[in-house]
């Protein structure tokens, strides 16, 4: 992260705007291969077997696509043991999905002295972003774009855990360990809004993400903000079993803004149990 001399006397509260608002806050940057993926691939007449012999150059990115290609979640009942077969039975969207998922959780969620939170975080991401996907399923809205916002809308927690503990070793920001972790859950969404931009991925995951918390304040994509705070909220259900529950007698709010009937609802929450199976095999 950004290494500019601070007062030691720096508030947590100023550390974290600086962090949120210069330009020299070094967001984690995809992997080269992993963006020249998401480029080719916006490309409808790219070629699979360039995707393939990109995939190819990255040993590491390679071994992880063929372990997540066979969990649960896209597993097509025949054992995928190249990246040609990857390719050619899950397509280029699930593969475009995979990478990214991959890229975070190789560049983001690993952050050291957090890794408690950090995983916490991530199974929540992984969660929300399946959850996101049956929604749009159900809504008919983007299933990639639906995937991706749920899977990202978090990312902004572990950069600042990361962001702020570097600060904290290196220019001598006071701040405890739960102090941290309670400003990256106050400001984590501005950082992941600016992640989003970074990486290069569409207007409507960013705006999905940036209006998580108050979706029908999104100026254009309503419907795929409330995408997000409901898959949120699924997701919290599954993963704790103490959390608030919503059913006919306690309706989500999102579905009148989604316009889902309690069927439709109750369809999506159905696929419970399949995703936290997925969560657990992938992390």
């Amino acid at each position: 992260m950004t290494t500019t001399l601070v007062d030691s006397n720096e508030s947590l509260l100023e550390a974290v705007r600086a962090i949120a608002t210069s330009d020299d806050c070094e967001l984690p940057m995809l992997p080269e291969v992993a963006a020249e993926l998401l480029r080719l691939t916006n490309d409808v007449d790219c070629e699979a077997s360039d995707i393939v012999a990109l995939i190819k150059r990255d040993q590491s990115l390679t071994t992880h696509l063929l372990r997540i290609a066979n969990s649960v979640r896209y597993n097509t009942g025949v054992t995928v043991s190249s990246i040609q077969q990857a390719v050619a039975r899950l397509g280029l969207i699930c593969v475009r999905e995979i990478t990214v998922l991959i890229s975070c959780q190789c560049r983001i969620f690993d952050v050291p002295g957090f890794e408690k939170d950090v995983r916490i975080s991530f199974r929540r991401s992984l969660a929300t972003g399946a959850f996101c996907q049956e929604i749009a399923r159900v809504r008919r809205m983007n299933v990639e774009e639906a995937f991706l916002s749920g899977l990202l809308h978090d990312v902004g927690r572990p950069i600042l855990f990361q962001a702020l503990a570097d600060r904290r070793r290196k220019q001598g920001l006071k701040a405890t360990d739960a102090e941290i972790i309670q400003a990256a859950d106050d400001h984590r969404v501005v950082l992941a809004a600016r992640l989003i931009g970074a990486w290069g991925l569409t207007d409507r995951v960013a705006e999905a993400v940036q209006y998580q918390l108050n979706p029908e304040q999104a100026p254009n994509c309503v419907p795929q903000a409330a995408a997000v705070r409901l898959a949120m909220d699924l997701a919290m259900n599954a993963l704790d079993p103490n959390a608030m529950a919503f059913d006919d007698k306690n309706p989500h709010p999102m579905l009148a803004v989604l316009g889902l009937y309690s069927e439709q609802f109750n369809t999506i929450a159905r696929h419970r149990d399949e995703i936290l199976e997925w969560v657990n095999s992938t992390t």
